[in-house]
């Protein structure tokens, strides 16, 4: 056996190119045995590699970062579906930190997955390296596809096991995403406002209920969560008041700092915390039936050319400096222990409704019945 090849490890880096191939086990004993392995390291090496192939993309998982390499990779893209200005600050925030340049563009979940898809598809890879997306669907079929390059980071520790890829490390949550109904204080009397999901059909409301639009992976989450636990009748209901349908919810908040909306009936709690620092008198209602919530997620996008770049910007977002840094500056919940929003309710005291099977959650069927029927409720 070659001296220089000791550890599992140093077969691993030895054989990189050949796991991002996507071996057989028989090409691997072949492999193996050429390079003359004996039986107990050639144990090992399966036991490591997996003794099914990788996805495409999945590589070496456990290896960090190599950040002065990174820093020469090229600009890091992000693609993700928040809010604009907000990201733009966080990635500032992440070079100022590492040294690696990034840039970001904006894309809700119902575009960015054909664009991706399509790129994947015709060429390999995709102008994107990093992923991050409000709809967990979207990245558990590109990790079903093998579109997502597998990275076990050293801040994984901190995350439970719920807010984690099976297997771990193909996309994490960095932010949960709780939906709640918003009002202004200066347009509607506290007294007066929706208590109920129900309460949102009442007459009153008629044209003055806002949501956002199909392609928002928050307001499927708010439907699917919601739909088992409200009337059958209710959609159609909903329909008759003739909502008014949003791109994003910083856009219907704007409506409802003015008064041209009445009620936020699904809007993502980080606009409370918007809301205080624009100093609008913005009240919170979370029904008792509780408030949907979809995990926010954050992956690398397969066959990345600037993989090191990629880590460390995983890395830093899920690591604690980095969770406080996106909630100080968008003011959604962590689900890393120590990381606080101020202003905004705990997320011990809310009722949060997440998906009990993922593998439902995810099927193009309900994704499909969905948008049908949003689309019928937008009026189109």
């Amino acid at each position: 056996m070659n001296d220089r090849i000791r550890t599992v490890q140093d077969f691993q880096r030895l054989w990189s190119d050949v796991l991002r191939d996507r071996p057989s086990r028989r090409a691997l004993l072949k492999g193996a045995l050429l390079l003359g392995l004996s039986a107990p390291a050639l144990g090992a090496l399966l036991e490591a590699c997996g003794s099914a192939p990788q996805p495409p993309g999945a590589g070496v998982a456990s290896a960090g970062p190599d950040l002065e390499a990174a820093r020469k990779e090229g600009t890091l893209v992000v693609l993700h579906g928040d809010i604009e200005a907000d990201m733009v600050k966080f990635v500032q925030a992440f070079t100022a930190k590492t040294g690696i340049q990034a840039t970001e563009q904006r894309l809700l979940p119902g575009a960015a997955l054909p664009k991706l898809e399509a790129e994947l598809r015709s060429g390999g890879s995709s102008e994107y390296d990093v992923y991050d997306t409000s709809d967990v669907s979207v990245m558990e079929h590109l990790r079903q596809q093998g579109r997502l390059q597998q990275y076990i980071s050293k801040e994984m520790h901190a995350y439970e096991a719920a807010y984690k890829s099976r297997p771990e490390g193909f996309w994490t949550t960095y932010m949960i995403n709780v939906a709640a109904i918003m009002y202004s204080t200066d347009h509607v009397q506290p007294g007066d406002a929706p208590k109920t999901y129900e309460d949102l059909l009442a007459p009153r409301w008629k044209r003055q209920i806002g949501f956002q639009d199909s392609s928002a992976g928050t307001q499927y989450a708010w439907w699917y969560l919601l739909k088992d636990k409200l009337p059958a009748d209710y959609w159609d209901r909903l329909a008759e008041q003739q909502p008014r349908i949003y791109a994003s919810s910083t856009q219907m908040m704007q409506d409802v700092y003015r008064g041209e909306l009445l009620i936020g009936a699904k809007v993502s709690i980080f606009q409370h915390y918007q809301a205080l620092h624009a100093h609008q008198p913005i009240n919170v209602v979370i029904p008792p039936t509780g408030a949907p919530a979809n995990l926010q997620v954050a992956g690398i996008i397969g066959g990345t050319k600037k993989p090191n770049a990629a880590k460390a910007y995983i890395d830093y977002l899920l690591s604690e400096e980095g969770q406080q840094a996106w909630a100080g500056i968008e003011g959604n919940y962590s689900v890393r222990s120590g990381v606080t929003v101020p202003g905004v309710p705990p997320l011990a005291a809310v009722k949060l409704l997440l998906p009990a099977d993922y593998s439902d959650y995810v099927l193009t069927a309900n994704h499909a019945q969905f948008v049908k029927l949003w689309n019928h409720i937008s009026g189109l």
